[in-house]
């Protein structure tokens, strides 16, 4: 995952401000290294966090629907105008997991038609990448508005949004949109007050340092005061992003309109991958598996999870290994996730060992494994589900959402002939959910 911290001013987009674009030329330039970047990263789904769709005091609202329309014609520009569909199955699984966490939510399709301005203008800027022509979005889109409640609900609301991204397996980006403090100068829109300017440096701060959980340490009262429309996005940012290795890209700051525009992109290093990654290069360039020392950096939660997990490692997009446990076999998913790459990686029975030449070349995937539920042929799928089928002591398993099983029927197909099942054998079915980190 990438994620972004980005403004929304209509201002910055040309059929708007035209020649008053040349000073915010900082702000203009991040937006196009903001667009490379995701262009370069190819996602599949942009979840965008828009405190101007639908803002409720005490619930989170998510679009429900299929397409959705977005222009600027309220600020004087009907086009371009650009259309984009939901990522429906991801809005789904984000509303079930907020269900069974007590999160209340609005999955609605109200106002899901058409997209606010807090939407429509970093995706402007995006999709100029894309080719200026563009009419339709080259990628989905998932949108939630933030809410009024604690900071800890929006933490926890993040980390939802990112535990759903897992369990789809998506190829994604999240963007929380939203202008600093609208009280910078007299001469604004606004007017000025000496919390405005003290907001935008402590939330720079913050995203110069990359500890996205201190936004929820900034004064309440200068947050309050500072007429901001970013805050509860961003700490719904910092849940999302709690479970990784976060590196700060900051680009640029700039209030020349008396409103703050912050620019800056996080890298985010999944702490699993990093882990199976450092594991099977310190075992095969010295035979020695990583230290105590040498994860220490690992956050608590990797420590106290305990799961069954599966390590899979391709080299130029072809499997190269894949080793994988459906109950924890150790005290916790760090010493899983090290283990099995190890073993991913010298043990598969189909594959060579790998060697150090290849280390550079090697890409890691890990699924964290939900516990096995029986199942019947109805209640699988194959995007959502792993599938395991028993008979007897011979046993199968099809990981969820792989490339070229697109049915049911060739889920279990797959796994019978793993387990040396034949079709017509009774056999039992078992379906998981997984959390995977790529």
């Amino acid at each position: 995952m990438r994620a972004y911290i980005l403004p929304h001013p209509p201002i910055a987009v040309w059929e708007v401000g035209g020649e008053e674009i040349e000073k915010i030329a900082a702000t203009e330039e991040s937006f196009d290294i903001v667009s490379e970047d995701i262009y370069r990263y190819d996602p599949e789904t942009i979840i965008i966090i828009s405190p101007h769709a639908p803002l409720l005091a005490d619930a989170f609202y998510i679009s429900k629907g299929h397409v959705c329309v977005g222009n600027l014609a309220r600020f004087g520009a009907p086009e371009p105008a650009v259309s984009y569909e939901y990522d429906t199955e991801l809005s789904d699984e984000i509303a079930r997991l907020c269900k069974e966490g007590g999160i209340p939510v609005l999955y609605s399709d109200h106002e899901a038609s058409v997209l606010d301005h807090g939407c429509f203008v970093p995706l402007y800027f995006i999709n100029r990448k894309y080719g200026s022509s563009i009419k339709k979005g080259p990628f989905r889109i998932v949108r939630i508005a933030p809410s009024m409640l604690s900071d800890e609900t929006l933490f926890k609301m993040g980390s939802l949004i990112e535990r759903a991204t897992a369990h789809m397996g998506r190829r994604a980006v999240i963007i929380a949109s939203g202008d600093l403090s609208h009280k910078l100068k007299k001469e604004g829109p606004y007017g000025y007050i000496k919390e405005g300017p003290m907001f935008d440096k402590a939330v720079t701060d913050v995203m110069k340092s990359g500890k996205l959980a201190d936004f929820a340490k900034i004064d309440k009262k200068v947050n309050e005061l500072s007429a901001n429309c970013g805050y509860q996005g961003f700490v719904m940012l910092a849940g999302a992003l709690s479970g990784y290795k976060v590196t700060p890209d900051f680009l640029s700051y700039e209030g020349t309109f008396g409103v703050g525009y912050g620019i800056c992109i996080f890298e985010c290093q999944d702490w699993y991958v990093k882990l199976a990654k450092q594991s099977l290069e310190k075992y095969v360039t010295s035979g020695q598996p990583l230290t105590r020392e040498e994860t220490a950096e690992y956050p608590d939660s990797i420590r106290k999870n305990r799961a069954g997990v599966f390590v899979c490692i391709k080299k130029w997009g072809e499997l190269r290994g894949c080793i994988g446990t459906i109950l924890p076999t150790r005290d916790n998913t760090l010493e899983e996730t090290a283990a099995l790459a190890i073993s991913a990686g010298t043990e598969d029975p189909r594959f060579s060992p790998v060697s150090s030449d290849e280390l550079d070349e090697l890409e890691y995937t890990v699924d964290l494994m939900g516990r096995p539920q029986s199942a019947t042929e109805d209640m699988l799928d194959v995007k959502k589900y792993g599938v395991i089928v028993t008979c007897g002591n011979r046993r199968g398993l099809l990981l969820p959402d792989l490339e070229g099983v697109d049915t049911v029927e060739e889920q279990l197909s797959i796994s019978c002939r793993k387990g040396g099942i034949a079709p017509w054998e009774d056999y039992t079915i078992e379906r998981f959910s997984v959390e995977r980190h790529v």
